[in-house]
């Protein structure tokens, strides 16, 4: 496995988004994880993103841009997250996910 990536399994949107990550993931590079991550509990709507090469912890947009970058189908995304436009649009916290719970 190229990364590890831990997600809420509380939060519906958290756990669909995981579901297609792992679908177009044919080439394997990233291990969906539910338990603690290295920075503790993951909150609803968050991800953390595990380099297993290097061993550095990527939150946020990074985390979402690392991943991109590691899943084929989802490469010129990744690149996309570069632009600092395309950052802050990403960064913005969804609406349907806030304190514990996120709507569908």
């Amino acid at each position: 496995m190229g990364m590890r990536l831990y997600f809420n399994a509380n939060c519906s949107d958290c756990v669909r988004q995981a579901a297609w990550t792992n679908r177009l993931d044919w080439l394997n590079r990233v291990d969906l994880r539910t338990d603690e991550s290295p920075l503790g509990k993951v909150p609803i709507g968050e991800i953390v993103v595990v380099d297993e090469g290097n061993k550095k912890v990527f939150t946020g947009v990074y985390a979402i841009r690392k991943v991109c970058l590691n899943v084929p189908v989802l490469y010129l995304y990744g690149l996309a997250l570069y632009l600092p436009l395309m950052r802050s649009i990403v960064g913005r916290n969804k609406a349907g996910c806030n304190g514990d719970a996120c709507e569908i």
